[in-house]
């Protein structure tokens, strides 16, 4: 019954993402603003939603504190597979030697490896120096919000600039009632993903006990998959759009912003600080991400990749690390 339970709530959370890419499609066009921006702010803030939501659900309501932090690195540790995926179904070569290189990858990259260190030294550091916290909160959290808020105004001074209107219409031609009607619909679909990401957080935490897998392992794998469909769609979305620096802004922005959820559920906790308290397990999820977010930044980088079985060596190389990183994973689950 939990597994049903946890299928449901995917497809909830699937449905609601195909609309959240339609919405923010078209809310770059009506205000004007860059796809690579739109997809590191906007869309990377709502297809995390359910990262949140599962996250805050497990630390509040389910004192799951492995699943939660589990599930939140364990996203960041899965959504550059998204870019395996794309490259799949891309199919026309290797899909990161279509992409331009733009600054705003790489500056949303760096900020979302900094970020991701910064976890794994706070949970370091809270170790070694137990006291070294002010009720919940602790020094990494801290440095955590502020170098997020420090990415988040760099990008939008790199990604405020009108597109290039190549058909001479006024993309921001519409409506303002036209606005209004995107942001609504935008806000009904993230409803429905808080809610689907709800119910996938309680049955997360039933597979978690039943099976014997443990929180950190579920968390970090079937939670954090399933809590990136939203990604997943999107960028796939965005792709059959032809919007490739949407899907690519979705995947760095998403991996930000998660971290930047590390600070709420660290502010939500009760009793010793959430670091203190987790498996040191996750440390070792963190440094797959930053690894793997790495591949993806040096391919983006490479131009006119070789490609086997139609795929570039950087999308082949981050198959092998998730795969033997997972299999590490599921060895070490009762850490």
């Amino acid at each position: 019954m939990y597994w049903l339970e946890f299928f449901i709530s995917a497809v909830i959370i699937i449905l609601a993402g195909v609309r959240l890419t339609v919405c923010a499609d078209r809310l770059s066009d009506q205000l004007r603003l860059g796809k690579v921006w739109i997809g590191i702010i906007l869309l990377g803030v709502a297809t995390s939603l359910p990262e949140l939501a599962a996250s805050l659900t497990a630390v509040i309501s389910l004192r799951a504190d492995d699943l939660a932090l589990g599930n939140l690195v364990g996203s960041n540790y899965f959504n550059p597979m998204i870019i395996v995926i794309m490259d799949v179904v891309y199919r026309q070569g290797s899909v990161t030697n279509a992409l331009v290189p733009n600054v705003s990858h790489r500056v949303s990259a760096q900020f979302a490896v900094l970020l991701t260190f910064l976890v794994i030294f706070d949970i370091l550091l809270i170790g070694a120096f137990p006291a070294f916290h002010i009720g919940s909160l602790t020094v990494g959290s801290v440095l955590i919000l502020a170098a997020y808020f420090t990415g988040i105004r760099r990008l939008a001074k790199l990604g405020m600039v009108p597109l290039v209107i190549a058909s001479g219409r006024d993309p921001a031609a519409g409506t303002k009632a036209s606005i209004a009607g995107i942001w609504i619909q935008a806000a009904v679909s993230a409803a429905f993903v808080v809610a689907g990401a709800m119910w996938l957080a309680r049955s997360a935490d039933v597979i978690a006990l039943e099976t014997g897998l443990g929180r950190t392992f579920v968390g970090s794998i079937f939670l954090a998959v399933a809590t990136s469909l939203p990604e997943i769609v999107v960028s796939l979305s965005a792709v059959k759009l032809g919007s490739l620096d949407l899907a690519i802004g979705n995947i760095f922005g998403s991996n930000m912003v998660n971290m930047f959820f590390v600070f709420l559920c660290a502010a939500a906790h009760r009793g010793r600080p959430l670091p203190a308290v987790v498996s040191p397990t996750h440390m070792f999820t963190a440094a797959l991400s930053i690894f793997l977010m790495y591949i993806a930044l040096k391919g983006i980088s490479a131009r006119n990749k070789k490609t086997f079985l139609g795929l570039g060596w950087d999308s082949i190389l981050m198959a092998l690390v998730f795969i033997f990183g997972t299999i590490f994973l599921y060895k070490v689950r009762a850490m």
